[in-house]
């Protein structure tokens, strides 16, 4: 019987509990889901702007490289459109040395300029300083020396001469040579007449720095066939693209129709991992994001040019593509790359915050849970303590309970109402019926019930003589306590002859048994 009453007991928690339970759960509920969808609203928010803004600074990157491109582009033409170089008269000719200092000056992305002709002639003039260190220290020329002037002149008597002239273009060195160099055969002068509409060649070593680098050329379109060019450092490069990154992890580069980078911050790095064919460019594949390679694959077919990806790590980055108009057919495009968390930094850093606002929230509402739990709950425990006490027959007078609640208000007032009408029931019934009657449950109504019953007469000793006197409700409060002492004495009894009918039971029933 015992298990069988431990599995049926149900479990109840106190109305306290219930309320802070209750409570908690609300605010939480509430609270999470709008940080939920504040969450999901600042990243709709944050990924719209950011791929706004990085299309913006890729568009911005590419009209920077542009730009750079275009200065080159419109010096190159100035310098193809003079009748000296259409003529090959490069051999003396200061005027011509003069402009294309000035342009070097003005073009400070620009390592040379130079021009190579159909015979083998050639002219070239270098910025000394904006190549390497060692370049300067190969050439063993004074530190006055700011520019280096090469002068091939295939005319009938003329030798190759390399002059080193000052900022005023004054000479303050000259060495013989190079005999052997022939711009006929070097890369930028044949890619100019397979592909005239190309601005770019490289990257590739350099014949006079031993760097590499890219070189923007263009053939001459009046006068003696030949290519006018210019060389950009592959450091300068480098430097332009670093400026051009977003945040601590950005990335911005540039590649090429067949997929492959042209110009990356880290560049020399990437060339240095090909060593057995420095004329060949590395793959997108060695940056190690492999979500890249799909995007710019996706945008070459009309796909968004702003996408965003996770990398191995599921860190998101946001990335845009963005064409070069000056590269003309040999396509060349810059990609912009950064990750979300440092591009909006910020935004992320609130929503962490307004996170652990909402928690401290919940946190700062317990206390009011807790006090509010307890302002229900204490008129209701003093409610249950009452109910129980009139279950017990214990109809003592107590205060009524109010609350501030109507329906625990109304609660009160009926528990009121129903002591006083079980303590008035009390007073024409004798309590142990009473008491009988609310622990059985049973319930009184008109009629009666066939049952074997013992009668007690009893007389009261001078009861016409002590009443006839007496006020009524004396009188009733006298049969009261009468009927109260004689139905205890009586239940006493009968308790008392039900236990030993059970002893002269069981010894009946021990003996019978032996």
């Amino acid at each position: 019987m015992t298990g069988d009453r431990t599995s049926k007991r149900t479990l109840r928690i106190g109305f306290q509990t219930s309320i802070i339970t209750v409570f908690v759960a609300v605010v939480l509920l509430v609270g999470l889901t709008l940080v939920y969808l504040s969450f999901e609203r600042v990243t709709v928010i944050t990924r719209a702007a950011a791929s706004g803004f990085i299309e913006k600074v890729a568009q911005l990157g590419a009209d920077h490289v542009d730009e750079q491109f275009r200065y080159v582009r419109d010096n190159l033409d100035i310098l193809s459109g003079l009748p000296s170089i259409q003529e090959a008269e490069i051999a003396d000719n200061p005027r011509l040395y003069g402009l294309m200092a000035a342009m070097l000056r003005n073009n400070p992305q620009l390592f040379n300029l130079y021009v190579g002709y159909e015979d083998g002639s050639f002219i070239e003039m270098d910025v000394i300083d904006r190549a390497n260190s060692t370049f300067r220290a190969g050439l063993n020329v004074d530190e006055d020396a700011v520019f280096r002037l090469v002068v091939i002149s295939r005319t009938a008597g003329a030798k190759p001469v390399t002059q080193f002239l000052s900022e005023n273009l004054i000479q303050v060195a000259e060495a013989a040579g190079p005999a052997a160099y022939d711009p006929r055969q070097r890369p930028w002068y044949v890619e100019a007449f397979k592909n005239d509409k190309t601005l770019l060649t490289g990257p590739y070593i350099f014949y006079a720095t031993g760097e590499p680098g890219y070189t923007l050329r263009s053939p001459l379109r009046e006068g003696r066939r030949g290519v006018v060019a210019g060389d950009v450092l592959l450091n300068r490069f480098e430097d332009m693209l670093a400026q051009q990154k977003l945040g601590q992890s950005g990335l911005a580069f540039l590649f090429n129709e067949s997929g492959r980078i042209v110009a990356h911050p880290d560049m020399s790095r990437l060339m240095a991992e090909i060593p057995e064919r420095q004329d060949d460019l590395p793959q997108i594949s060695v940056l190690r994001l492999p979500a890249i390679a799909p995007i710019i694959a996706s945008w070459r077919q009309g796909g968004p040019a702003q996408q965003f990806f996770e990398d191995a790590s599921g860190r998101t980055y946001v990335a845009a593509v963005h064409r070069l108009a000056t590269t003309g057919s040999a396509n060349v495009s810059i990609a912009m790359i950064a990750p979300l968390d440092e591009f909006y930094s910020r935004i992320v850093g609130e929503r962490r915050t307004l996170f652990a606002l909402a928690l401290a929230f919940v946190g700062a509402t317990l206390p009011f849970a807790f006090w509010l739990g307890s302002l229900m709950a204490r008129p209701l425990q003093k409610l249950v303590a009452q109910t129980d006490e009139i279950q017990r027959f214990q109809i003592a007078e107590r205060p009524r309970i109010h609350s501030v609640i109507a329906e625990i208000e109304e609660l009160g007032r009926s528990v009121f109402t129903m002591r006083n009408v079980v303590r008035s029931f009390a007073s024409f019934i004798p309590r142990q019926v009473v008491r009988q009657l609310i622990e059985t449950g049973s319930s009184l109504g008109l009629g009666g019930a066939r049952r074997e019953v013992t009668v007690l007469f009893t007389d009261v000793a001078d009861f016409t003589a002590k009443t006839e006197r007496a006020a009524p409700s004396q009188v009733m409060v006298y049969t009261s306590r009468y009927f109260a002492a004689l139905s205890d004495e009586i239940m006493r009894a009968s308790r008392h002859g039900r236990q030993i009918y059970r002893r002269c039971r069981d010894g009946v029933l021990e003996r019978a048994g032996g």
